[in-house]
């Protein structure tokens, strides 16, 4: 929510009890202004569009749905304060949390790593459990509705879709973002927690890898492999890895439950504990970066018997600068690697019976022979596994180890076998050894710079690609 922008000349100034003094942001469902309450305490006002007032019986519903989601422990949530369905705009008045969505942090290259990406997870997990336990589903978990506010992450704009449900206005409506939707959403059927327990996995793989695990192109074809592919985890690691999956399991009834994740992050297995002390340790867990290693099942009040502190996360901008730098320098390397088979690998020459010095010298370019060609497809192959790394992070640099390595191997062979060369000499080509001999001639070949050219190109190549698999790493 962080930025919020000069008010319009058709903005309202005053909403209820809540002075407007800005504007957050538009969508679907409304206009969200930063307000002012009477205690001068700051807020996050959404004025629902127009249509959503329906009638009497429809306003009671929505008052009631809401009442409900205002019960939610204030754990990682932004807490819904007020609220009011008797005007013809109803507005929904929440707490305020001065931050970036992290859908804006992701898009704009600082997505948490590492450690801070475990804090992210436990602190939008704990707030699923807290938002579950008082008996409400989310329904559009997704990054924009994670705030990344001072205090760690915070959850928003939960129960209002269930409210929005109860006017009859989305009744025959898709609740939901497309790539955060589970296979049950998708098809219409029974939205329960589970639903965002899919959402939350989708979330934490898009903020590890920056995008999101069933793709985002077209609408129609993120729902179909939603439906019926695997997903892409691509950088997600560990212990989230694990989760992340069941979590994405097309069967609900598979999914963990919240409770069941945060447990697991925590690192604890008692399942006996209350869920105001689990939340409690996911909070602080959150809050504080320290993640516990034992039980976070403790009494309230009680010290944890023992903690694991991590270290600080590096920055995310940081970070993926040193990534990408990284498998540019892969590419680079790639890139000449190819250019070195158009030098000379070879030289051919003739040896008159017991003349020593050779005549007709004739260069032989890498790419004349196999071993170059097969030197040329690997730099390429090499050239678009770094590339792709440092444009989308789909696929680690690391991977360029391979091709460059079949390059060394294939300058090997081109060593061992150099003396098939005498086949590309002009005069000689077709002529055995033993032809050449009879007729009084003998050939030579040596090694020319483009060979040593490549094979250092070569050893570069698999280095900085070794070098990227630790930069992706740290």
């Amino acid at each position: 929510m962080q930025g919020s922008q000069q008010l319009r000349a058709d903005d309202p100034r005053q909403v209820g009890a809540y002075r407007i003094v800005g504007l957050l942001g538009e969508g679907g469902q409304g206009m969200v202004y930063r307000g002012v309450g009477v205690n001068a305490e700051l807020v996050a006002v959404k004025l629902l569009h127009a249509r959503f007032s329906g009638d009497a019986k429809a306003r009671a519903r929505f008052a009631a749905e809401l009442a409900h989601a205002g019960k939610v422990a204030a754990f990682c949530t932004a807490r819904v304060l007020d609220a009011d369905v008797e005007g013809d705009r109803p507005y929904i008045v929440s707490e305020f949390v001065d931050g970036p969505a992290l859908s804006q942090v992701i898009a704009v290259g600082q997505a948490p790593q590492g450690p801070a990406l475990e804090r992210l997870a436990i602190a939008t997990v704990t707030a699923l459990a807290a938002i579950h336990e008082a008996g409400i589903v989310h329904r559009d978990f997704k990054p924009s509705n994670v705030i990344m506010g001072a205090d760690g992450p915070r959850v928003i704009d939960f129960g209002i879709a269930r409210a929005l449900d109860a006017t009859g206005t989305l009744s025959s409506a898709i609740v939901g973002t497309p790539a955060f939707m589970a296979p049950e959403q998708i098809e219409g059927g029974e939205v329960g927690p589970a639903a965002d327990v899919f959402a939350w996995a989708c979330t934490i793989a898009y903020a590890a890898n920056g995008v999101t695990p069933f793709g985002q192109d077209s609408i129609p074809a993120v729902m179909h492999r939603i439906l019926t592919g695997d997903p892409d985890l691509g950088r997600l690691v560990g212990a989230l890895h694990g989760i992340v999956t069941e979590c994405l399991a097309k069967d609900p009834a598979r999914r963990p439950s919240a409770r069941a994740i945060l447990l697991r992050l925590l690192g604890g297995t008692q399942s006996s504990s209350t869920p105001e002390t689990l939340l409690i340790a996911g909070a602080r867990a959150s809050a504080s970066g320290t993640l516990l290693s034992a039980e976070p099942t403790r009494p309230v009040g009680e010290p944890p018997t023992r903690q694991v502190a991590r270290p600080a996360a590096p920055g995310g901008e940081r970070a993926g600068a040193g990534r990408r730098a990284t498998a540019y320098a892969v590419a680079a390397a790639a890139l000449f690697l190819g250019a070195s088979t158009f030098l000379p690998w070879g030289r051919v020459g003739k040896l008159l019976g017991s003349i020593t010095l050779p005549i007709d010298n004739a260069d032989v370019a890498g790419l004349a022979t196999q071993w170059g060609v097969i030197t040329l497809v690997m730099a390429v192959a090499a050239m678009a596994v770094a590339v792709t790394d440092a444009l989308t992070r789909r696929l680690s640099a690391a991977w360029a180890v391979v091709p460059g390595g079949v390059a060394a191997a294939s300058m090997a062979v081109f060593w061992i076998r150099q003396d098939d060369l005498h086949s590309k000499h002009p005069s000689a080509g077709m002529l055995t050894a033993d032809d050449l001999r009879e007729l009084g001639t003998s050939f030579h070949v040596s090694i020319s710079y483009g060979w040593y050219t490549a094979i250092a190109l070569a050893t570069v190549l698999v280095v900085l690609s070794l070098v990227s698999l630790l930069v992706r790493r740290s």
